[in-house]
């Protein structure tokens, strides 16, 4: 679920009314909701802004979710101010650990052709630091430069 209002107050009044509204729809289909998979992040630009968790009622019983710092969705790491630093973080390091790797290929003295080389680094480092970049990408020059550093090596 997603909303947006003024206040975090609101928007947790908000949430609880669509949940409510949800579960008598999936439970008219026959269908349960697993509460163990939900995740709470609230995005804001305020510096220290307190964020609260939900109480959910579920099956007569409440549910608490607390807020998370960062969220996984689709790949794609989310942190709360959208800086994108430990999706940043997480992408850099696995690149790494792959160019680690395909370096082992490319010994000189047996190693694989140039050309291959590169069409490896295409398949594999390219399409990993580049995954979702119309999501996290904005032209911020601390994000390129942690990129640079894994594509340079």
């Amino acid at each position: 679920l997603y909303t947006s209002s003024i206040s975090l107050d609101l928007n947790i009044a908000i949430l609880k009314d669509a949940f409510s509204m949800i579960t008598r729809i999936l439970e008219s289909l026959g269908l349960t909701i697993d509460l163990s998979k939900s995740d709470l992040i609230h995005f804001s630009w305020r510096h220290k802004e307190a964020c609260p968790h939900i109480e959910l009622m579920y099956r007569n019983s409440p549910h608490r979710i607390d807020h998370s710092d960062t969220v996984k969705w689709l790949g794609v790491w989310f942190d709360s101010k959208l800086s994108f630093h430990k999706h940043i973080q997480t992408v850099t390091t696995k690149a790494h650990h792959i160019a680690t790797r395909i370096r082992m290929l490319a010994n000189t003295v047996r190693g694989l052709h140039q050309s291959r080389l590169r069409l490896i680094y295409n398949a594999c480092i390219h399409t990993v630091m580049t995954y979702a970049s119309l999501v996290w990408w904005c032209g911020q020059k601390l994000l390129a430069n942690k990129l640079s550093i894994v594509q340079n090596k």
